[in-house]
């Protein structure tokens, strides 16, 4: 239980839906690429709560991209991702982060086997870092640990919330770790929060 919960646990510092508040804002057209900027140096940190008393700091940061390739370190953990046309895949498998179109209902091969869903688009999201406008919600289940995963991301800043519940095969308890965007650091924008 202790390593799917380390995993559980790493999926969510990706990012993670806490309850802030979410409403339609926008239709303008974005890009894949526009909603998890992975150049070299952006950075996020997240307040990631695991159910108990206090919250853990995250911190995700993009170690190296050569305009295809990009390393992405979480605490120990480095994740390598492929930047196509498409969207963002991890490139030892057929799986997908973030795929086009980027359409409301559009589904893809997720990570570690799950199906990802695009549930909404044009979003306008509240987090502890600031208020994000044109943000999506993909949400992830299924796979070999019926992990379930929630993720916004927001176009010029990248994920902002995630959510992930991973229900026991032998009780009804769910285990909920979640992540808040608390600061960021991109470019070529430049846009930080404190």
């Amino acid at each position: 239980m202790a390593s799917v919960f380390r995993l559980g646990a790493s999926a969510a510092l990706l990012v993670a839906a806490c309850a802030s508040t979410m409403r339609t804002a926008s239709t303008r057209s974005i890009e894949v690429g526009d909603l998890y900027p992975l150049q070299t140096g952006n950075a996020w940190s997240y307040d990631v709560d695991t159910g108990e008393a206090s919250t853990t700091l995250a911190i995700t940061r993009v170690e190296s991209f050569d305009g295809r390739f990009a390393e992405v370190r979480t605490g120990q953990t480095l994740l390598r991702y492929e930047v196509l046309s498409q969207g963002i895949r991890v490139p030892s498998a057929d799986e997908w982060v973030l795929r086009a179109p980027l359409e409301e209902g559009a589904t893809w091969a997720g990570r570690g086997g799950r199906t990802a869903r695009l549930v909404s688009t044009g979003m306008r999201v509240e987090t502890r870092a600031g208020t994000f406008d044109d943000c999506v919600l993909v949400s992830e289940t299924g796979g070999k640990l019926e992990l379930e995963v929630q993720t916004v991301y927001c176009a010029s800043v990248g994920p902002v919330l995630v959510e992930s519940t991973m229900r026991s095969n032998l009780s009804d308890r769910a285990l909920t770790v979640s992540a808040q965007l608390r600061g960021y650091e991109v470019s070529p924008t430049s846009s930080t929060r404190p």
